[in-house]
C-alpha cells in the first residue's frame, strides 16, 4: 500500500494511555484472562487458569486469524480505507499463588491504524458499516464508553474485535484471539518491526491520506 509521509504531530501522554486502555477492553471481550497489551513473550497476566480456555493455537495461525478478523471488520467499509498494521502483541498467562509460572499460553492481539483521514461527520457512517458487518455475522456488539466513539464485539468463537475513534482523530481497528501456544526461549511473534514515530517520539498514527468521500 502506498503510504506517504505524514506531518509531524505530537500525541499527548493521555491519548497514549487511552489507546492502551482501549486495547485492553478489546482483549477483555475475548472472554479469556489477560489482554493484548503485552509485547511478545515478555508481556504477562497473573489472572490465567491452569487449564487453557480452548485448544492452543500456533502463533502463525493466530496472526492469520487476527488479520482475518481485521479484514472482515473493514470489509463493509466503502470506499476502502488505507491502513497500517501494528506488530502483533501477546500477553502470556501466569499461574496464581506463590508458585508463579507461565501456563504455556497467551492471548494475542493486533491493532490496525487507519491512515485515511475521516471527517467527524462521517464517523457515524464508519461505525454503522462495521456494526452491519458484525451484526450479519451474529456477533455480540457493545458500545464503547460514553466519552469514546467505539464498538466492541465478541465472535461466536469468543474472539474480540473493536473499532475505536480517538479524540485526536486517529482510528484503530483491533482483534484479540487465544489461547496461543508460547514457544520456549523466544518471542511469540519474533522481533517486532519498529513503529513509525514523530520527531517528538510519539506514535505516528494520525491519518492524513485524503479520500473524496471519507475526508469531506
Amino acid at each position: 500500500m502506498n503510504h506517504r509521509r505524514r506531518p509531524t504531530l505530537r500525541l499527548s501522554a493521555a491519548l497514549a494511555v487511552l489507546a492502551l486502555a482501549v486495547t485492553a477492553c478489546a482483549a477483555g471481550a475475548n472472554g479469556s484472562a489477560g489482554g493484548g497489551a503485552g509485547s511478545g513473550a515478555g508481556g504477562g497476566s497473573r489472572a490465567g487458569s491452569e487449564t487453557p480456555p480452548g485448544p492452543l493455537v500456533p502463533p502463525a495461525q493466530a496472526v492469520q486469524k487476527l488479520d482475518s478478523l481485521l479484514d472482515e471488520a473493514m470489509s463493509g467499509v466503502q470506499p476502502a480505507l488505507h491502513y497500517r498494521d501494528a506488530w502483533p502483541q501477546a500477553t502470556v498467562q501466569y499461574s496464581k499463588g506463590l508458585d508463579e509460572h507461565s501456563l504455556g499460553y497467551a492471548t494475542a492481539s493486533r491493532q490496525r491504524h487507519v491512515m485515511t483521514r475521516i471527517a467527524p461527520g462521517k464517523y457515524g457512517a464508519l461505525l454503522d458499516a462495521v456494526r452491519g458487518t458484525w451484526s450479519a455475522k451474529g456477533y455480540r456488539i457493545d458500545a464503547g464508553p460514553a466519552n469514546l466513539q467505539a464498538l466492541f464485539a465478541t465472535t461466536a468463537e469468543g474472539h474480540g474485535v473493536s473499532v475505536t475513534i480517538h479524540p485526536a482523530g486517529n482510528i484503530d481497528f483491533g482483534a484479540t484471539v487465544g489461547p496461543v501456544a508460547v514457544p520456549d526461549g523466544r518471542d511469540l511473534f519474533g522481533t517486532p518491526t519498529p513503529e513509525p514515530v514523530t520527531t517528538g517520539g510519539s506514535p505516528d498514527v494520525l491519518p492524513t491520506d485524503e479520500d473524496p468521500y471519507w475526508s469531506s
